[in-house]
């Protein structure tokens, strides 16, 4: 029988970078999640993640500590903390951090395609 549940402290957890450098918790590898692909970002100033559309992936942008910064298409959005954004999988979308405070990101994909990212030049 499965676990009824799996934890994992975000302090403890093996963070790596991103394709844009960027540090991140592996949530779908660390907690072996099955029908999503999540991850935290940890934004610090100056930084942002690679410019992307996803092929299949509706995502979830919860913005745990901020605020946040996002780009979606032509369109800069200050995110406030403890807000959520959904963006559709054809959307241009990256994270961005132009204040002198680190941003703290859980991002969810669904389904959970791997691979699904498509940079953008």
């Amino acid at each position: 029988m499965d676990s009824l549940y799996s934890m994992l402290a975000l302090d403890e957890a093996e963070q790596t970078p991103g394709k844009s450098g960027t540090p991140r918790v592996v949530l779908t590898d660390q907690l072996d999640l099955q029908e999503t692909r999540s991850s935290v970002w940890y934004i610090s100033p100056g930084q942002q993640t690679t410019y992307h559309t996803q092929a299949t992936q509706e995502e979830l942008y919860f913005q745990i500590q901020g605020p946040g910064q996002i780009q979606l298409g032509d369109e800069l959005i200050a995110v406030p903390e403890r807000s959520v954004i959904k963006v559709p999988p054809a959307t241009p979308r990256r994270l961005f951090n132009e204040s002198n405070q680190q941003h703290v990101w859980l991002v969810v994909g669904a389904p959970p395609v791997e691979n699904d990212g498509r940079p953008i030049q």
